[in-house]
């Protein structure tokens, strides 16, 4: 099942934020990672297996020799050093580590955008998430046919 909807919460004062029930009961297990996100500060929260299925996708190469890409050295250190894997507590709450609240520009007892990303989750500040929104003015179609365009390879 796709991880869908948009959501808002409230972190608490001890820094954990409650996962509202329809994504949690989407995912599997009891665990995710998080990790800094990859469209501008936000945190990302990966079902284990789809983070370990994305890094090894993004980093892999057919001959082995991606650990001499410059790209994917700087890759793996910007998406893995910031990683963390977090429990959900009795409430479905999990705890948003410091380092990555502060990448986010998520404060103590403050508002959060919950995104349904298919995959995954994003957790946004709700002016930062306005701010990438209002960037882009690509409608829903004209994105769509950009991506189709990237699939195809042209």
């Amino acid at each position: 099942m796709l991880l869908t909807g948009e959501y808002i919460n409230k972190v608490d004062d001890k820094g954990r934020l409650m996962v509202p029930a329809r994504l949690r009961s989407a995912m599997t297990g009891s665990q995710v990672v998080a990790t800094r996100g990859l469209d501008g500060c936000c945190i990302a929260l990966f079902p284990p297996e789809y983070f370990d299925k994305t890094f090894s996708f993004a980093i892999s190469g057919d001959d082995g020799m991606q650990i001499f890409s410059p790209a994917a050295r700087m890759f793996t250190r910007r998406f893995l050093s910031s990683s963390q894997q977090l429990d959900f507590d009795s409430s479905g709450r999990v705890n948003l580590p410091q380092s990555l609240r502060t990448y986010a520009g998520i404060d103590l007892r403050s508002e959060v955008s919950i995104l349904g990303m298919g995959n995954y989750i994003e957790i946004w500040n709700p002016a930062k998430y306005e701010e990438l929104m209002a960037e882009s003015e690509m409608s829903i179609s004209d994105l769509g046919q950009q991506l189709m365009r990237e699939k195809r390879g042209q």
